[in-house]
Formats: C-alpha cells, structure tokens, sequence
C-alpha cells in the first residue's frame, strides 16, 4: 500500500486526480472527461500512463501474489 502511496504521489497532479477518480471514485471516462475539461482520449492516456508506472513499482511484488492466489 505504501509502495502504491508513493507512486501516485510522484506521479503528475493531472495523472494522480485521473487515477484516483477511476479507480477509487468509479468514475467512468467520460464522467472524468467531464469533470476536468479534458477529451476522453485523455483521460485513457493517464490511466494507462499510471497503470505502466506501478506494474513497474510492484514488479518485484509479482510473486507473492502468485502464490498467495494458487
């Protein structure tokens, strides 16, 4: 959790807010599009953008949820 805390911390503000409204607020693109003024292209830009950044951060993590999920 603090790996991820961190993550999102050093990430762009605009990023940080994408994410975090998709995925901790379950907002839809378009809800998030909306909000920020942005295209909606945009907003999937940011999620991948954060996405790439933490499978990074957790890459080292990878094992331990492969085995604790079997």
């Amino acid at each position: 959790e603090s790996i991820v805390n961190s993550t999102l911390k050093s990430l762009p503000p605009q990023t940080r807010e994408v994410f975090m409204m998709s995925r901790f607020q379950n907002k839809s693109n378009k809800e998030i599009a909306e909000s920020m003024n942005i295209s909606v292209k945009s907003v999937e830009y940011h999620i991948t953008k954060t996405l790439k950044v933490l499978r990074v951060a957790l890459k080292d993590y990878l094992p331990i949820f492969f085995f604790l999920f079997i």
